[in-house]
């Protein structure tokens, strides 16, 4: 496939993240449309060139497509939470306004225009298989679909709407939610659980992408989801097993109203969608089994047991910054300052496998004491750190550094555990995960500054 110019809106989420970096591994060039460079410097997992501005306030003008032959839309406001009258206008501000934003100034030369909706499009209909000639919903979020993708019928350009069903990932979205709550012997189906959810991996979603852009005969609605929607049952046992915990007895559908209004529509709708345009174009699915899915992707993080995966692109030789991070003393300058983070010894004059490092923090004020161990080094590709004494009955955390697009990807994978079992989890699981989120944000963005 010759080598495309694509702007993509929605790149520091969690689907335009994996779609940017796929993309320029196959050599295309990429432009992001973002309210901030510096935090799409922060996210993005490759180089690309930034237009800084807010979509849902102002165009884009026809210098910002000035080389672009590919479009692919992908920004939208999250659907969480009670929809309130305002979250609903950003709900349909973020995709509409967006929309007529990106288009009003889109030129000829672009000419194909990927933009993404949702199953949302489709009612609920109970066990009937969806395929994209299905008509559309009556409720809110169908509206909002119905809306989101018009815009692109007419256009001149070949334009493919993506209905995308809920994408599965444990470091984000739904799925990463998710995890704790079932971690905490709280899992349990929704109203009857025979609605079906319609699923899609982050990896299929984001190879859908590609297939899509180089197949030139797919165009309008594409559904992207499994080709084995499971139902809400299913997917509750599923998870259950694979994280060896405990189901609760169903949650009832009046308890769901209660707890979340008007949104609870899409928790207990059933849309069984099935990717008719995608499996007759010979696009292969590499997760097809909900169960082995969940068996291959969340069952280290059994026994309540918790992980935390962190990417980042650097424009650095891969030396230089394994070089930096394999450095004791550079942790202090990369740890938030209410931390109090200091190194009190370290073992060996170079750090190696089996050097030792203790030092000492504050964690919400109250001192303690940590002593690592060096369990793996492989400079200068991966090092792994193992908790030998502190806070966590476990801590172990891979730094892994490959050399891509002329500069260096950093994957930190961090799988930790509290003490006092199920009660720790109880008592303290939810803010202990924010503060190690913090942290490596708060490492993501002093990172992202440093010249090595």
């Amino acid at each position: 496939m010759k080598k495309l110019n694509i702007l993509i809106t929605g790149a520091t989420g969690n689907l335009g993240r994996w779609v940017g970096y796929e993309l320029k591994k196959c050599g295309h060039e990429i432009t992001v449309v973002s309210r901030s460079e510096k935090s799409a410097r922060e996210k993005l997992f490759f180089p690309a060139q930034v237009i800084c501005k807010n979509l849902n306030t102002e165009a884009l003008s026809e210098e910002d497509f000035s080389g672009i032959d590919t479009v692919i839309h992908l920004m939208g406001e999250s659907i969480d939470g009670r929809w309130t009258d305002s979250k609903k206008n950003e709900i349909k501000l973020s995709r509409i306004q967006s929309s007529e934003n990106l288009l009003l100034n889109l030129p000829s030369t672009v000419k194909t225009v990927i933009s993404a909706s949702a199953q949302g499009f489709y009612p609920d209909s109970k066990d009937k298989i969806l395929d994209e000639d299905a008509n559309r919903g009556e409720l809110f979020l169908s509206q909002v679909c119905d809306d989101w993708e018009a815009p692109f019928r007419n256009l001149k350009q070949r334009t493919v709407q993506l209905r995308i069903g809920v994408i599965l990932d444990p470091d984000s979205g739904a799925l990463k939610k998710m995890i704790p709550l079932f971690q905490k012997n709280l899992g349990a189906a929704l109203a009857t659980g025979t609605q079906y959810m319609s699923w899609i991996s982050m990896r299929d979603m984001a190879g859908v992408i590609l297939h899509v852009l180089q197949t030139e005969h797919l165009s309008g609605p594409v559904n992207c989801s499994s080709p084995a929607p499971v139902t809400n049952s299913e997917f509750t046992q599923y998870l259950c097993q694979a994280l060896n915990v405990a189901q609760l007895p169903n949650v009832p559908k009046f308890m769901l109203k209660l707890l979340f209004g008007e949104m609870s529509s899409i928790l207990t709708g059933s849309i069984r969608m099935i990717p008719k345009k995608l499996l007759g174009s010979n696009f292969k699915f590499t997760d097809s089994d909900l169960q082995t899915y969940f068996q291959d992707k969340v069952s280290d993080l059994r026994d309540g047991k918790s992980g935390l995966t962190s990417i980042q692109f650097l424009p650095f030789h891969k030396q230089s910054v394994f070089n930096f991070f394999s450095a004791a003393k550079n942790l202090e300058s990369i740890t938030p300052e209410i931390l109090n983070f200091k190194i009190k010894s370290i073992s060996t004059d170079n750090i190696e496998k089996g050097t030792l490092i203790e030092y000492q923090l504050k964690i919400h004020g109250i001192p303690v004491k940590w002593k690592t161990l060096i369990e793996e080094w492989q400079a200068p590709d991966q090092f792994v750190d193992r908790q030998i004494k502190g806070p966590y009955s476990l801590w172990h955390h891979t730094h892994h550094f490959e050399e891509v697009f002329g500069g260096t990807l950093i994957t930190d994978r961090v799988i930790y555990q509290l003490p006092m079992g199920l009660l720790g989890r109880l008592i303290a699981g939810s803010f202990v995960q924010s503060d190690v989120e913090a942290i490596f944000n708060f490492r993501r963005s002093v990172i992202a500054e440093k010249v090595f």
